[in-house]
């Protein structure tokens, strides 16, 4: 390397790339064999395999009240033994010469393609939200399944062409870290070496499968036979004795409220977090964030009615606990619903004329002003926050790291990259291949919009591509460099609802097109770096990336329209207290088995309230929600603090503390609110005490064990859901201590009581029970 270098402040370019180096080099090896095979009729067997399975289990997932999203190291894990076994049994024949069904031993760079092969289908489409709440629940149902399918792909693959352009800059050159692949890496080439550790002689996929299994048993606990472990909310046991009941339910309830001192003993909410493989520090500062915002500012501002009515929201007795129980604790905290002048629910769906997917302009101002719970409101201020800091942050703290490495980018490239030197003996992707990929995708995104009946216009995806065209760059080298991605959702749907107010088709649309063109952009870049590393030839790149994202989409789509229509189609239930439905989720109507598709209520909710009412309405002058609009001011000061306090005490704590990390919620209202707590204390055991004190366990073992709870909790979700939850008439499981109608205790008592009399008892006669004669009458 050159040690002639240009300065940029007091630090040299080349200690950047030496510190860069430090970090690449202690998993990923200096050295390729070209002569290992990569793309091969194993890689996409299994990769299909696992790719499609992943993007069905997956997509079931999403309509879980807390969503679960299975890891692709299972597959990682899984593909290995078969990975061998395939190079055992397939016949060593050769297709014309070109092409050898078995080329010999299974090797890394195959298995890494198919880590990317289930990478690209584990998460599933975003455009699913947008679809479903079009087709269903605005009950668009002659939206066609073509014009559904190509808007998947296009909003899946738009980025692709975007990725494949900013490659030069963001993958090749060594500046480039990408930090969240040296993991993955890591876990890639241990399983390729020999695994010998005298201490330690279970093989981490023996040790896999007895995890897989214990979870699978254990997981069936809280998901049928105990419901309460998903929520043991400590602060609901002494309501009914309080002198004010209200202010503990909605404190302490999980379901309904705020979840303090509510823990959880159940994986599938606990590892929305991912506690094992987060390190500690960012889990610290997410939470601590996480518990002032919902536990500390929340309340105060529902007790004080920051935003005009908080505390009477919900509170109406019509649709309390003796009510429709639309809200039963009695009070709208831990809900996405929308809620009118006088408290009352009313469905998001009512204020859309559902022929144009336009505002009904009469009917919202018999209604408004629109309230949400005040948990929703923070959330959107937390939002707001996090946009600003986030900028404010990675330019103070990695500002001259990233403009630094940038300019490296930008003036040497990959001059000295011993990783770009080895992958310089494998062909490249044309940029003519991106190119007509993108033009591609614009064209069809133009199409499918224009006359599919998505209602955005051609101009509305143009500015959709240049919003994430001019973004990519600028923040995938943020990401890059710092792990931190700064999202284009909120700032999307803020221009588009100004631009196209009262219009919820066009601005659901174009917040789709605009964030995944920069998201899944960047999430194909990442791949990108994967393979860079691993030396995988950029043309297998580019069939995998492309191949699986299709097949991704297409799976992702199909299968939410079985799921929908075929456990959804039902008169017997309502949603919501909304019975006007030809086809309702009809699993939504029973709590305690966490069903409630509630990521698709949320992305509707927010389509209502950026597109059919605008922003200029919901937080402009006069709205309740002005206020939170300061939340873009508070961001930008408060990295300030901990930067220069850093400068001051530099061995000091204050270079741990992250702003964004501190005020980001990645939560949806009407999350199951009891994982709060439980992550914590799961995270300081695996990653500080085993860490510290059983370090070769926790390095051999930790990933495997993450991997194996995610495992064995997704089959037990999948089995206990297909077996009981989408009957006709559900399977409960018996009543007893530890399954209650109201899983968490947190209603009031008589409404457990009736509730369970009239569930677990065939022969119950209500007009005869003196206790529940009345019940549900509101009276």
């Amino acid at each position: 390397m050159e040690k002639e270098v240009e300065e940029m402040g007091d630090i040299p370019e080349a200690e950047y790339l030496d510190e860069i180096y430090d970090i690449i080099d202690s998993v990923v090896p200096r050295t390729d064999d070209p002569t290992l095979s990569a793309l091969t009729l194993r890689t996409w067997i299994l990769g299909i395999f696992f790719g499609f399975l992943y993007a069905l289990v997956n997509t079931l997932f999403t309509f879980r009240t807390n969503q679960i999203t299975v890891s692709p190291f299972i597959a990682v894990l899984l593909s290995y033994p078969l990975g061998h076994g395939l190079a055992l049994i397939l016949p060593k024949v050769s297709i014309f010469g070109l092409f050898s069904l078995n080329p010999g031993p299974f090797s890394v760079k195959e298995h890494a393609l198919i880590y990317v092969f289930v990478s690209a289908c584990a998460s599933p489409a975003y455009a699913l939200y947008n679809i479903i709440g079009q087709r269903y629940q605005l009950y668009e149902e002659d939206l066609s399944v073509a014009a559904c399918v190509f808007f998947g792909i296009t909003t899946q693959c738009f980025g692709y062409g975007l990725a494949g352009i900013c490659r030069r800059f963001l993958v090749r050159p060594a500046a480039m870290l990408w930090p969240s692949n040296l993991s993955t890496i890591a876990l890639l080439n241990s399983l390729h070496k020999p695994d010998v550790d005298p201490s330690l002689p279970m093989t981490r996929l023996r040790f896999f499968f007895y995890v897989v299994l214990a979870a699978f048993v254990y997981e069936w606990f809280p998901l049928y036979i105990a419901p309460l472990l998903t929520a043991v909310s400590l602060l609901c046991y002494g309501a009914e004795s309080s002198s004010n009941p209200d202010v503990l339910r909605v404190l302490g309830s999980a379901y309904q409220g705020l979840g303090f001192l509510s823990f959880s003993f159940d994986w599938s909410l606990i590892s929305w977090w991912n506690p094992i493989t987060t390190p500690l520090w960012a889990v610290i500062n997410q939470f601590v964030g996480l518990w002032f915002f919902a536990w500390v500012l929340t309340p105060i501002f529902w007790v004080k009615n920051m935003y005009g009515k908080d505390y009477e929201l919900g509170a109406l007795p019509s649709e309390g606990p003796n009510g429709s129980a639309i809200f039963p604790i009695g009070h709208a905290m831990n809900t996405a619903a929308l809620l009118n002048r006088n408290g009352s629910y009313v469905a998001s769906r009512t204020f859309v004329d559902t022929t144009s997917l336009t505002l009904k302009e009469d009917y919202y101002q018999e209604q408004q002003p629109i309230y949400i719970s005040t948990w929703f409101a923070n959330i959107y201020l937390t939002s707001f926050i996090t946009f600003t800091a986030c900028l404010v942050h990675v330019g103070l703290w990695y500002g001259k790291d990233v403009w630094h490495r940038f300019r490296t980018a930008m003036s040497e490239l990959d001059k000295h990259d011993i990783h770009a030197k080895l992958m310089d003996a494998y062909p490249d992707v044309p940029d003519w291949w991106y190119l007509i990929l993108l033009v591609a995708t614009l064209i069809m995104g133009i199409g499918v919009c224009q006359w599919g009946g998505f209602q955005l216009p051609w101009w509305g995806v143009l500015l959709g591509f240049a919003l994430a065209a001019i973004s990519i760059l600028p923040i995938g080298t943020i990401q890059a460099i710092s792990g931190q991605q700064i999202g284009l959702n909120v700032i999307s749907e803020f221009m588009i609802g100004l631009i196209l107010p009262g219009r919820i088709g066009a601005v659901m649309a174009f917040k789709t097109f605009s964030y995944m063109a920069m998201y899944q952009g960047l999430f194909l870049v990442q791949d990108l770096k994967l393979g860079h590393y691993m030396k995988i030839p950029p043309r297998a790149m580019f069939a995998v990336q492309l191949f699986s994202t299709i097949l991704a989409v297409v799976v992702n789509i199909f299968t939410s329209f079985i799921i929908y229509e075929g456990f959804g189609r039902t008169t017997d239930h309502i949603i919501d207290g909304d019975d006007t439905s030809p086809l309702v989720w009809k699993i939504q109507t029973d709590p305690p088995v966490g069903w409630t598709a509630n990521g698709y209520n949320v992305f509707l909710n927010a389509g209502a309230i950026w597109g059919a009412i605008g922003p200029a309405r919901f937080f402009g002058p006069g709205s309740p929600y002005v206020n939170t609009l300061y939340g873009f001011l508070i961001g930008a000061v408060l990295p300030i603090a901990p930067y220069y306090l850093h400068k001051w005490q530099p061995h000091s704590f204050w270079h741990l503390v992250n702003v964004p990390l501190l005020t980001i919620t990645s939560l949806d209202p009407g999350q199951t609110m009891s994982f709060l707590t439980t992550p914590v204390l799961v995270a300081f055991g695996v990653n500080y005490f085993l860490k510290k004190f059983h370090h070769s366990w926790w390095k051999k073992y930790a990933y495997v064990m993450s991997a194996g709870l995610d495992g064995g909790t997704a089959l037990a979700l999948t089995v206990t859901f297909l077996a009981f939850s989408v009957q006709a008439d559900a399977t409960y499981f018996p009543k007893w201590a530890l399954n209650r109608y109201d899983v968490e205790l947190c209603a009031p008592a008589y409404y457990n009581d009736c509730n369970d009399k009239l569930k677990y008892n065939p022969d119950f006669n209500q007009s005869l029970d003196a206790q529940c004669q009345y019940f549900g009458t509101a009276s």
